[in-house]
């Protein structure tokens, strides 16, 4: 079970938000900087370690995304929560692609440094996924084809659903949402400042 489990996560990193980057592996970082927690790296995931800092450290007010990227949903989500539960400010300096996204809509004043950038980035099968995926028969670790499909049908649309579901709940314009619904799945959308002001992804 715990295989299965393991394999739809890895699944999970190519149908929706995940960040596909030629930059080299870096892991997970945080570090504290009098008021600031400082998140980077790839693949951001250790929920119960930034639960701990936040909890032993009550002069943090604000999270940094410093040069974020990759990541599963599901990870940013349950840090998003915990960023919502403890009020805190959230700020780019960087890059922030991939599930930072969520991390960084759930703060309550939400800033972005000077020549740094939110990317937003849906991606869709391409037919030669498809077909290797076919060629190769990793379905099977799902069961059938028809099987396979449906849970990538599923979790498409469940994703989706979290992702207007959260930016509506932090304020952000539903036009705002659409075009990046329209702009992501092309390619990936990196809005201006004055856009991101204009929908409320930006505060100030």
């Amino acid at each position: 079970m715990q295989i299965l489990l393991r394999n739809k996560i890895n699944f999970l990193l190519c149908v929706v938000f995940t960040c596909i980057s030629c930059i080299a592996v870096v892991a997970e970082e945080f570090s504290i900087s009098n008021n600031q927690l400082i998140v980077s790296g790839e693949d951001v995931e250790d929920v119960e370690k930034i639960l701990s800092l936040l909890e032993n450290n009550e002069k943090i007010d604000t999270v940094v995304f410093q040069d974020v990227w990759g990541g599963v949903q599901a990870d940013g989500m349950d840090i998003a929560d915990m960023i919502i539960d403890f009020e805190l400010d959230t700020h780019i300096s960087g890059s922030c692609w991939g599930t930072c996204m969520f991390m960084f809509i759930a703060g309550e004043n939400r800033t972005m440094a000077r020549g740094s950038e939110v990317s937003i980035r849906f991606h869709p099968y391409t037919k030669e996924q498809i077909e290797k995926i076919i060629d190769e028969k990793t379905y099977e670790y799902f069961g059938s084809i028809a099987d396979y499909i449906i849970w990538v049908d599923e979790s498409a649309r469940t994703e989706l659903v979290e992702y207007f579901s959260l930016l509506v709940e932090r304020g952000v314009k539903p036009e705002f949402i659409i075009k990046s619904l329209e702009k992501g799945t092309i390619d990936r959308w990196i809005p201006r400042r004055k856009e991101l002001l204009e929908a409320n992804f930006l505060t100030e």
